[in-house]
């Protein structure tokens, strides 16, 4: 939100921590605060003011309930274990997610569910997140993602591919358009 940053998860020794950066004293050791619902590794984030969303990621190799699994922390009391309040459709890991105010997207990823985009309604946190368009077909992998009030951009994959990928909320059912490239660091 507009004042701290939150982080969670992790790997090795599969972790439910979360971490808070204040970000008016970046410079400081992050604080603990309370934990995911159950330890993963290669999950994705997104919130708007009031609350964060840790989604998908696996618990241990074999594990696939949690790779669906999505969990809400309430920033105004976030020492508390974080609530699982929603799921994906598909599998998910090894993605990225943005959103705006209103809703989370969660893309990319490992395949066969790689280029799907699924959207996360904040206000109705407890039904399912919902397939709404989908991305490049060359999206796979650790993509990273960020966004704005009215877009979400996705990049990035392994192997290494240069091209941008460019969601439109206010049309969120048509796919991507892809966009310029970014300079690619292989």
């Amino acid at each position: 939100n507009s004042y701290f940053g939150y982080f969670g998860g992790g790997y090795p020794g599969i972790y439910s921590t979360v971490d808070r950066i204040d970000y008016a004293n970046d410079t400081a050791t992050a604080s603990p605060k309370g934990p995911l619902s159950v330890g993963r590794y290669d999950l994705a984030a997104t919130g708007n003011e009031s609350y964060g969303y840790f989604g998908g990621g696996p618990n241990t190799p074999s594990t696939i309930v949690s790779h669906q699994k999505i969990d809400k922390i309430d920033y105004s009391n976030d020492t508390a274990t974080a609530v699982w309040k929603s799921a994906f459709g598909n599998l998910k890991y090894q993605h990225s997610a943005t959103g705006n105010k209103n809703y989370g997207y969660f893309g990319g990823g490992v395949s066969p569910y790689s280029t799907k985009v699924e959207r996360l309604d904040y206000a109705s946190d407890m039904l399912w997140a919902t397939t709404r368009s989908s991305l490049s077909p060359a999206f796979s992998t650790y993509s990273a993602a960020t966004g704005s009030s009215s877009f979400g951009y996705w990049s990035g994959k392994y192997p290494a591919i240069s091209t941008v990928d460019r969601l439109d909320y206010s049309s969120d059912t048509t796919n991507t358009v892809t966009k310029g490239p970014y300079r690619d660091w292989e």
